[in-house]
């Protein structure tokens, strides 16, 4: 076989050509989306990355590996290769990753129609639901107390100062019973200082652990 053979130009290689192009442009209306719907709100340049050139790898892989079951098989092999961890993040981030490899996918079996019109779709609809929807901006408090403080008011005036709503998710104990931690679902007010928060938390809780954290997690891949 004529290695100059894998550089021709043939009708297979100009189908996967095209099918780059189109899975690029569904790649920047999606990122695009993405960016439109978290207008105003911090985000990761390298997500933004991930989702314009997932669709671009999957529609150029798919046609290669669609009519053989070996490549298929190696293919999950790789992808078996990719762990996960997480990142503090917003869990609906999971579900982007995976609507960009869908339409990547979509678009390498040569359905381009369904492909745009599930991105378009899509990509409106999340606009919609991040940008309209308001839902309640819930963090987790913990604090760590002393085996002798009763944590039931102790800090019921603090949190009427910096919160609109809050209450005790669950209560354990560490350091052999000598300590609490009490964790809160909050919801901090639109002008919270978190900082002034936190310092007057600490002079209650003689200065122990505190941590304030988003309930969401996104599991971000790591080859």
């Amino acid at each position: 076989m004529d290695i100059t053979d894998g550089f021709l130009v043939n009708a297979e290689t100009m189908g996967i050509l095209f099918s780059m192009v189109m899975g690029l442009i569904a790649g920047a209306i999606i990122a695009g989306g993405y960016i439109v719907a978290n207008n105003g709100k911090k985000y990761s340049k390298n997500f933004v990355i991930t989702v314009l050139l997932l669709p671009v790898i999957m529609a150029v892989i798919i046609p290669f590996i669609a009519s053989d079951l070996k490549k298929t098989l190696s293919l999950a092999g790789v992808f078996a290769l990719v762990r996960f961890r997480s990142i503090p993040g917003d869990s609906k981030d999971i579900l982007y990753t995976f609507f960009a490899a869908s339409v990547g996918l979509i678009i390498g079996l040569n359905s381009f129609f369904i492909g745009f019109v599930i991105t378009i779709v899509i990509s409106l609809l999340f606009i919609l639901v991040t940008r309209f929807w308001k839902v309640e901006d819930k963090q987790i408090l913990k604090i760590t107390i002393p085996e002798d403080m009763n944590y039931k008011d102790v800090f019921d005036d603090v949190f009427d100062k910096y919160l609109l709503k809050h209450g005790v998710k669950n209560v354990k104990t560490s350091n052999m019973g000598t300590l609490f931690t009490i964790s809160y679902w909050v919801q901090p007010k639109k002008d919270c200082d978190t900082k002034a928060f936190i310092d007057e938390l600490r002079t209650r809780n003689g200065n122990l652990n505190i941590i304030l954290e988003n309930p969401d997690d996104q599991l971000v891949p790591v080859l």
